[in-house]
C-alpha cells in the first residue's frame, strides 16, 4: 500500500529563488538528510528531463542497517515558480515528488508531497519507516528554510 507524506512551510524568500534552488536535485543533500547525491545532464530540469539520486533509508529497527537506494527520475511537470513534479523508480519501488509554491508578500508557501510504494523487504518495513520519514521530512524543510533565508536574493 502506498504511503504519502505532505509537508508545508512558509519561507521568507521569493518563489523564484526557492524554485530555482529546490528543483536542483544535486543540491538536495544540502538540506535533506536522506539525500546523499544526485546527477543530471541539465542544470535546469524541465518536463521530460531525467536525473538520478542516491538516498539513504534509515530503519528504526536496530537489526537492520541503513540502506542505500538509487532512484531514476523523470520530471513530469515543471511550471517555473509554481509547480515541479518528478516520478522516480528504484529496483524495489517508486516515488512521486511534488513541490508547489505560492508567493504572498515576500513569503513563499512551499508544499512538498512525497508518495511512494515499495516491494520486498522495504514494503514490509514501510509502516515502521513512515514515522521516521515524516520526521526527516520536517527536518529537511526546516533545514531548507534556514538555508534559503540565509541566502542573498537573486537579482
Amino acid at each position: 500500500m502506498p504511503i504519502a507524506i505532505h509537508n508545508e512551510i512558509e519561507i521568507s524568500v521569493s518563489a523564484r529563488d526557492l524554485f530555482n534552488y529546490v528543483t536542483q536535485p544535486w543540491l538536495w543533500h544540502e538540506w535533506h538528510p536522506g539525500s546523499k547525491s544526485a546527477k543530471a545532464a541539465h542544470s535546469f530540469l524541465a518536463t521530460g528531463d531525467e536525473f538520478s539520486e542516491t538516498i539513504e533509508i534509515q530503519s528504526m529497527i536496530p537489526l537492520f542497517p541503513k540502506m542505500l537506494r538509487n532512484l531514476d527520475y523523470t520530471v513530469t511537470e515543471s511550471v517555473p515558480f509554481h509547480t515541479w513534479e518528478a516520478e522516480g523508480k528504484t529496483r524495489d519501488g517508486w516515488v512521486r515528488l511534488r513541490y508547489d509554491f505560492e508567493e504572498k508578500g515576500g513569503v513563499t508557501f512551499f508544499t512538498r508531497c512525497l508518495d511512494l510504494d515499495a516491494s520486498g523487504l522495504i514494503r514490509v518495513l514501510l509502516p515502521l519507516l513512515k514515522p521516521k520519514m515524516e520526521k526527516l521530512s520536517m527536518i529537511a524543510l526546516t533545514n531548507l528554510k534556514t538555508i534559503m533565508q540565509a541566502k542573498p536574493g537573486e537579482p
